[in-house]
């Protein structure tokens, strides 16, 4: 393999050399700068890339000449436009210079107006649509490291590959995308060759992640948490008998087990029987404080390695890149490995003509633990567990370092793009283009459980009466309830293995016209019409095999009990699931330039799916969007508004229709195989999952833009603002059927509506710039919010408190029950609107003896006018900062992000009951313990034995508890998230290394978190992110 691969890049270097010009002769290059609608650009700055010294501008009518050596790079930039390079031609030259978006002004995407859809961001490459992706957090194209998370985030390309990136979040998304498009849309341009270059770089990164720790987390340490469980033992909580036959138990239940666990080779039993013994066990656990996440994570460096070759001619450019992705593990039990290779290839065999390639390619592998993550495990886990001893699972002993090694899952992964373009312009103003692309996915991934793991020997564990008869994994007759419960797997382990499939075919064939008539070309014109049509195929399919002996070459032995006991309870042991998602589109495109400063846009697109299978009322969903922009600073008056130095207005509206979340057009029939009681009886057959909604309609959203962009001071100070209003109508929700055809819930019509608003800033300004030394800052800020103006549902305590949609508040509203005190026996009350005791100032409370029960029984939308609104869980004010220094060859960036406006519900820790292996958090150090300490805390008691049996309602009052609003967090931070500090290596010794190009860099992210809410006691408001420092080398022959 090492043979092959040096082989393949001695060849691809070889072909780099043959490509390097010979000798070099002078010609007069000439042609004209446009913008996107065709309008001239006067003061463009063309220089030449070898040679910084031939440099000039285009004229006041676009038009520029200058005279270079044979295939000279010509680099054009203007402040606002993206930068083009082309080769020099003796041919004239239309050098189109597209409007440049700042990623720096997006922090987040807009808000859909939906009730129950979901939309997330869609990745969109090279014009293609590849997938929507709920993982990638927006926040991060704000950063200067945007295209390396872009990189992470999408397989078979790395930083290198990719040239560009635009995020598009506005109704126009849609009309170039499509209904999928309502999440806004990250659209990347892969790289290609430069026209006359040759070059060959090689880029390494490193990157360290540093162990967690529990400072980011709510956890007690072991004293405290041990000073919890001797109160529970205290209060009969943790009584022997209880705790003994626990399907899964900690500290106390190992105690038990291990006063009568009676060592053979010691000749004593593991824990002794006395006070003593007992009281040294539980020290132990006391100064324990097990440090989870050092026994499961480890000190590791992540490796990745990027090989980039370009070269081109006049008629040709290649370019294609390999990249190796090395995971030792941040945990210490998983690793991964990937491979890429990307390859994108420009033809231009003779004039008119033009022909593209680009192909991607991966491999990956992944190993890592089955039904248990350490990074899911760790925060969950107590700290007085010791973590080399078996405690229970299932009733089966399980130590998660034991069941990590045992318990594994490997997953391979391979990737194929191939996308071909063809374009044919018979005349200037003329362009028909054809696209052909073909997407394929292949995830093959195994899960072994093998005979030592807790999840294999469940299905045999009866060492004990009471634990084979409650133990589920175990057989039982339906037809004889008082029968032995029976071993159904005897040897053996489980092997699940998991197939999933992606296809998908897109091909686009559109007409491109483009001129500019008039004196000077003061008309321009630019229409695009089109079609365009995709296929998906999902083919997701499973098997478990049970009784697999890994010790044994996989040998199979099983019981025929297995599957009469998977019978019985319809469980199945494959599944295959296809899909099919087909769709058809005619896109549209009219853009009108008068003068080079009025310009007029219009676009349509309507889109045809096969979702809803033979309905035609919704088989087609329309997409609109009209918009104007006013180029103030190309009028004549504009020199006497100085200090301006650019200034541009806009104004768009339009309508994007998407595909609703459910699809009962016609009726939605689906397979039920029932159990009528006899294993031998099976009959499948069909049910109507959801009945015909003749009146389902697209769901509908109107978006008004406007917007200015302005710059002062000769672009010192650039500056944008947007607003935006979006009004969603015909808004899937649920109905009320009232029993209509046998059905009680489970319908949706579209019955909402809703309207989001908000505001986009974005400022830039150079702060210092001279010789030596520049400093600039970008800040961003984004103000969002949503509310919901019509609802057909009857909302109950028991959404609203875990956050839902009620008319005439925002959508994922919180609500609470409001809490009053504790009583003196450290029980929680809350306020009610009527039936319970009465204060002094008319409000209602609960009584103690109830505990609120009627909260949960109050279901009519009368019951739940006393719930307070304690906020919506999605951000209202996102933004961040950037500062980015230079000093001569050096470059030091500083990134802030901030997230304001959201609350979250604390999680659901009270209760009347709790066991010896669950975690608490550092709020239970504030608990109840006497009678007057219901005025300095409102943690309520650990209820004891005779609390429970004295009132049999306390769990209500401790389920409100949690549904409370002293149960609410704001969610609002500040987040350091990356430091880099680069270094470009001088020319001068560059040179002497006989390289092209040297650079350095050392990043760290998600450095430290700034600000948070006290009430969190030092959890984070948002997922963990692992504290990661980066090292990239990146060299250039």
């Amino acid at each position: 393999m090492l043979t092959k691969l040096r082989s393949l890049i001695a060849c691809l270097i070889l072909a780099i050399v043959s490509t390097l010009p010979v000798c070099a002769q002078m010609i007069l290059v000439h042609g004209k700068v446009v913008d996107q609608s065709g309008a001239p650009l006067s003061g463009v700055s063309i220089t030449a890339k070898q040679d910084a010294s031939k440099r000039t501008h285009s004229a006041t009518d676009g038009t520029f000449s200058i005279q270079v050596a044979e295939k000279t790079v010509l680099v054009f930039a203007l402040n606002g436009k993206k930068t083009v390079e082309l080769q020099a031609s003796a041919d004239s030259l239309r050098v189109k210079l597209e409007n440049e978006v700042h990623a720096a002004g997006v922090t987040t995407m807009r808000q859909a107006t939906s009730v129950k859809s979901t939309y997330y961001p869609l990745w969109v490459i090279d014009g293609v649509i590849y997938k929507e992706d709920k993982d990638f957090n927006v926040a991060d194209l704000a950063s200067p490291e945007a295209k390396r998370l872009i990189a992470a985030a999408l397989p078979g390309l790395s930083e290198s590959d990719i040239q560009s990136f635009q995020v598009i979040n506005d109704a126009s998304a849609t009309a170039l995308y499509g209904q999928r498009a309502l999440g806004g849309v990250i659209s990347v341009r892969t790289s290609k060759a430069g026209q006359g270059t040759n070059s060959f770089t090689y880029q390494a990164e490193l990157t360290y992640r540093a162990i967690p720790s529990y400072r980011d987390y709510n956890i007690m340490n072991s004293q405290d948490q041990m000073a919890v469980f001797n109160e529970m033992a205290n209060g009969k909580s943790l009584d022997n008998e209880a705790v003994f036959i626990a399907s899964q138990y900690g500290v106390y239940g190992y105690l038990y087990n291990s006063i009568y666990n009676y060592n053979d080779a010691t000749g004593q039993y593991r824990v002794l029987n006395t006070d003593a013994g007992r009281a040294a066990y539980l020290r132990a656990a006391e100064l324990r404080n097990t440090n989870w996440f050092k026994e499961l994570f480890q000190h590791s460096i992540r490796h990745q390695h990027t090989l980039t070759f370009s070269t081109g001619t006049q008629k040709a450019n290649y370019y294609a890149s390999l990249n190796a992705n090395l995971d030792p593990g941040w945990n210490k039990y998983e690793n991964s490995q990937a491979y890429s290779f990307n390859f994108n290839a420009d033809f231009k065999p003779f004039k008119g003509w033009s022909f593209g390639i680009r192909s991607t390619a991966s491999y990956s592998k992944v190993h890592y633990g089955g039904d248990w993550r350490p990074g899911s495990y760790a925060p969950t886990a107590s700290r007085t567990l010791d973590p080399n001893a078996f405690y229970a699972y299932d009733y089966t002993p399980f130590n998660i370092k034991h069941e990590l090694q045992h318990n594994t899952r490997d997953y391979k992964t391979a990737n194929l793009t191939i996308q071909a373009t063809i374009d044919w312009q018979p005349i200037t103003q003329l362009r028909f283009s054809l696209l052909g692309a073909l997407r394929y996915r292949d995830q093959y991934g195994v899960t072994d459980r093998d005979e030592q793991s807790n999840q294999s020997q469940v299905y045999r564990n009866i060492s004990k009466s009471v634990i084979r008869e409650n133990n589920s994994y175990l057989y039982k007759p339906l037809d004889n309830p008082t029968a032995i419960p029976q071993i159904v797997m005897p040897y053996g382990g489980i092997r699940n293995s998991q197939n999933i499939i992606d296809e998908r075919y897109d091909g686009q064939a559109k007409v491109h016209y483009n001129d500019s008539f008039g004196s000077n070309g003061q008309h321009s014109i630019s229409a695009v019409g089109g079609l365009e049509v995709f296929e998906e195929r999902h083919l997701n399919e499973w098997f478990d095999a049970y009784g697999v002996n890994y010790n044994l070459g996989y040998m199979t032995t099983y019981s025929p009990l297995l599957f009469t006991n998977l019978r019985n309870k319809s469980k199945q042991y494959y599944s295959i699931h296809p899909t099919l998602n087909r769709g058809v589109s005619f896109v549209g495109n009219v853009d009108y330039t008068l003068l080079g400063r009025y310009r007029l846009n219009a676009s349509y697109r309507r889109e045809g799916t096969n979702q809803f299978g033979r309905a035609r009322t919704i088989r087609w969903i329309p997409t609109w969007n009209v918009g104007g922009t006013w180029t103030i600073d190309q009028e004549a008056f504009f020199p006497s508004l100085r200090p301006l130095s650019s200034l541009s207005m806009n104004l768009s509206y339009g309508m994007s229709g998407t595909i609703p979340f459910v699809h009962n057009a016609l009726p939605r029939l689906k397979t039920l195989l029932p159990f009528f009681g006899d294993a031998n009886l099976i009959e499948p057959g069909l049910y109507i999952n959801e009945p015909a909604n003749f009146n389902l309609t697209y769901e509908k959203m109107y978006e008004l833009n406007w917007g200015i962009n302005f710059g002062l001071f000769d672009e010192r100070i650039s500056a944008g603002l947007t607003l935006f209003n979006r009004q969603g109508r015909d808004l899937v929700d649920q109905v009320n059927p009232q029993g209509t055809g046998g059905f009680v819930d489970g319908l949706y019509g579209n019955v909402a509506q809703m309207e989001s608003k908000g505001v986009e800033v974005s400022l830039t300004t150079q702060n210092v710039r001279t010789r030596d030394f520049s400093w600039s800052t970008s800040i961003t800020y984004t103000h969002n919010t949503n509310k919901v103006t019509r609802l057909n549902t009857n909302p109950s305590v028991t959404n609203l408190t875990d956050g839902a949609a009620r008319q005439g508040y925002p959508l994922n509203a919180l609500f609470s029950i409001p809490f009053y005190k504790l009583d003196e026996n450290g029980h929680p009350r809350f306020y009610l609107p009527s039936g319970a005791d009465v204060l002094p100032d008319g409000r209602h409370i609960t009584s103690p003896k109830t505990g609120g029960q009627v909260e949960w029984t109050a279901y009519a939308p009368n019951e739940i006018d006393y719930l307070v609104y304690s906020g919506t869980k999605t951000p209202t004010d996102l933004g961040g900062i950037n500062n980015s220094f230079s000093y001569k060859n050096f470059r030091l960036g500083v990134y802030i992000y901030y997230s304001f406006g959201a609350v979250m519900r604390l999680p659901e820790q009270f209760a009347t009951q709790y066991n010896d292996h669950q975690v608490m958090g550092k709020e239970f150090n504030r608990r109840w313990l006497r009678t007057g300490d219901e005025e300095r805390t409102n943690v309520p008691v650990i209820a004891t034995d005779a609390h429970r049996q004295a009132n049999p309602y306390l769990s209500n009052a401790y389920t409100n508890y949690n549904k409370s609003d002293v149960r609410v967090a704001k969610t609002d931070y500040i987040q350091l998230r990356d430091i880099s500090l680069s270094y470009t290596v001088p020319k001068t010794f560059v040179n002497r290394l006989r390289l092209s190009s040297l650079a350095l860099k050392l990043q760290a992210s998600n450095v430290a978190l700034l600000y948070a809410d006290k009430k969190l006691n030092g959890a984070l408001p948002y997922g963990y992110q692992p504290h990661s420092y980066i090292f990239t080398a990146t060299v250039g022959l």
